[in-house]
C-alpha cells in the first residue's frame, strides 16, 4: 500500500493528466444552474471534499492548496462508498447544455457532504454523466438529458477509467444505461 501511496501522489499518466493522492471535489452526477449576469458558466452541487485517488489537468499541488473538481472513481472503488453509478449518455436529440467541471474551482461546508463549484458551460453536444438510476423509458431520458449535469464526452470518460483502474486490486467496471431500453413503450407513446 506504501508504494500506491507514493507513486499516486503525483503520478503522470499516459493520457496527460495527473493523479494524485489528496482532497478533491467530486461532480461525477452534480446538477448545476445557470449562474446569472455569466453565460458562460454555471454553479454546480457536488461531493466533497473528499480524499483518494483522482485525476484532473492541475499539479498535485494546486489541488492540495486549492479545492478543485476531478474525476475519480471513488463510488466503484471504495467499499464504505455509495453505490456505483451508471453513465448515462445524453446523445442526439436528447443533447443538450452540459458542464465541464474538470480544474473547476470550489467551496463549501466540509460539514454537509456537498461543495459549489464553478464549471464552464457547454454547447449542446453529446455528453456522458453519471446516475444512480438508469432513466424507465425514453420520455424519462430526454427530460433528464433537458437538465444541466456535470458531464464529459465519451473520450474523456473513457480516458479517465483508463487511467485510474490499474490503481485498484479489484478493477471498477463501467457500466453505461441502456440508451433505448423502453424507447417504445406504450408509455412513450401517449
Amino acid at each position: 500500500m506504501f508504494l500506491l501511496v507514493s507513486y499516486a501522489s503525483a503520478a503522470d499518466t499516459a493520457g496527460g493528466q495527473t493523479i494524485c493522492l489528496g482532497r478533491y471535489a467530486l461532480c461525477s452526477h452534480a446538477k448545476c444552474e445557470r449562474i446569472a449576469n455569466d453565460p458562460g458558466h454555471v454553479k454546480c452541487t457536488c461531493e466533497g471534499p473528499l480524499n483518494g485517488l483522482n485525476i484532473a489537468n492541475s499539479s498535485c499541488q494546486s489541488r492540495a492548496q486549492n479545492l478543485i473538481s476531478t474525476f475519480s472513481l471513488k463510488d466503484l472503488g471504495v467499499p464504505d462508498s455509495p453505490p456505483a453509478k451508471r453513465s448515462l449518455a445524453c446523445t442526439g436529440d436528447n443533447a443538450h447544455e452540459w458542464a465541464f467541471c474538470l480544474d473547476a474551482p470550489c467551496n463549501g461546508n466540509s460539514d454537509s457532504g456537498t461543495v459549489s463549484c464553478t464549471c464552464k458551460l457547454s454547447l449542446r453536444s453529446n455528453y456522458y454523466t453519471f446516475a444512480k438510476a438508469c432513466p424507465a423509458n425514453a420520455k424519462e431520458l430526454h427530460s433528464i438529458c433537458g437538465e444541466i449535469w456535470s458531464a464529459a464526452e465519451l473520450t474523456e470518460l473513457i480516458s479517465g477509467y483508463s487511467q485510474l483502474w490499474s490503481f485498484y486490486a479489484d478493477t471498477p467496471k463501467l457500466e453505461y444505461c441502456p440508451v433505448d431500453a423502453t424507447a417504445n413503450s406504450a408509455t412513450d407513446k401517449k
